[in-house]
């Protein structure tokens, strides 16, 4: 899941970047309370680590960064409340939005109504297929991320059945429908779909009916608190299919709350590659600890790479406009952390990567990338 108060400075110069005001505002959404605080918090954390020593170095061009932290809990009636207040305030020319699906979903036409550009983390493919001029998506989509757990499952654990469980978001549901497409594309069976509510925390009638239907693999399509809900009632229940979770599960708290031995084996797939891949992001992961005491989470890489994504945004815009700051940002090429990024015309990554990890003890080990 940007704002600017900028003005342009005319007068003679002998260099191509442009004259600006002395300092941008950038507009950032994410849930930072509720269940998924920790994703969007973090998230957050990781683009602010590398705006904070931005600016320590006089920032791009003179120009130093600001940022309005908002939270949308996740909730996409909050979501449009945020961004009609981005809309409304003129300074603001970029939002760091959109963390959930069903966020991005209700507020991407109002930015768009307003050509205010984004940086959306929603991950639903339909996003980029509904001929909004003003977005990128700076990670994976769902095909992707629901590609190679289906691969997975076919390949290295030979599983033939699978059954699908969603909870009717608009994430949820689309996810687990692309897994269902992938699996039975390379030759599996699901056996049965089953939607719960977003809300339920006790899935005995749900689990009582996949029981006796014996599939290899189980995917759920939720969010936490869901997922670690639903693991530990699939062991306590005695169901020994393999469980695959979204990128939701990629935290430390689906192994407590799960407890670790209901989680074992358990597959999760997301966008975020180990923190150890390279010489870059090894030294990402060190200066997030160093600032904030504490590990990074799953998508502070991705808020530090957005952070790049925005320098290189500013050394190329020709002014500091909604218009001017979406035109660099469609066209922008730049090394981050994670390699080197651009854009296609519907603002999908052209290289978007995705990795599977596997629960083992306490701990997530990667076992697949794509």
């Amino acid at each position: 899941m940007r704002k600017f108060t900028a003005t342009l400075l005319f007068g003679a110069s002998l260099f191509a970047a442009p004259a600006m005001a002395e300092q941008t505002t950038i507009g950032l959404a994410a849930p930072l309370s509720g269940p998924q605080a920790y994703f969007g918090t973090t998230w957050h954390n990781g683009f602010k680590l590398y705006i904070d020593k931005l600016n320590a170095d006089g920032g791009v061009n003179g120009v130093t960064i600001a940022y309005d932290q908002q939270d949308d809990k996740a909730d996409p009636r909050e979501g449009t409340l945020v961004a009609q207040k981005f809309c409304d305030n003129a300074k603001v020319v970029l939002g760091l939005v959109n963390f959930n699906s069903g966020v991005a979903q209700s507020t991407l036409p109002i930015y768009e109504d307003c050509t205010l550009p984004t940086m959306t983390f929603g991950s639903n493919p339909s996003l980029t297929k509904q001929g909004y001029k003003f977005m990128v998506r700076p990670v994976a989509n769902d095909l992707a991320g629901a590609l190679l757990p289906a691969e997975y499952a076919l390949g290295k654990l030979g599983a033939k059945t699978a059954l699908v469980v969603n909870d009717k978001q608009v994430f949820g549901q689309g996810i687990s429908e692309i897994f269902a497409k992938n699996f039975e594309a390379g030759g599996g069976k699901v056996l049965d779909t089953i939607a719960v509510a977003p809300t339920d925390v006790d899935f005995t009638a749900v689990l009582a009916q996949i029981k006796p239907k014996k599939p290899d693999v189980i995917y759920l399509g939720a969010v936490m608190p869901q997922l670690a809900l639903f693991a530990k009632q699939m062991h306590e229940q005695g169901i020994s299919a393999t469980l695959i979770v979204p990128d939701g599960g990629y935290t430390p708290d689906l192994v407590k709350q799960a407890g670790e031995a209901n989680v074992q084996g358990t597959l999760v797939a997301i966008q975020v590659p180990p923190m150890d891949a390279s010489p870059a992001i090894s030294d990402f992961a060190k200066l997030y600890k160093a600032k904030y005491g504490e590990d990074a989470g799953p998508y502070s890489i991705y808020g530090y790479v957005q952070a790049q994504i925005l320098e290189q945004v500013l050394k190329t815009t020709k002014g500091l406009t909604r218009e001017d700051i979406s035109a660099a940002l469609h066209s922008v090429r730049v090394k981050t952390a994670v390699g080197e990024l651009e854009f296609d015309e519907t603002g999908e990554l052209k290289v978007a990567p995705s990795y599977l990890y596997k629960v083992e003890g306490s701990n997530f080990q990667l076992v697949g990338q794509k």
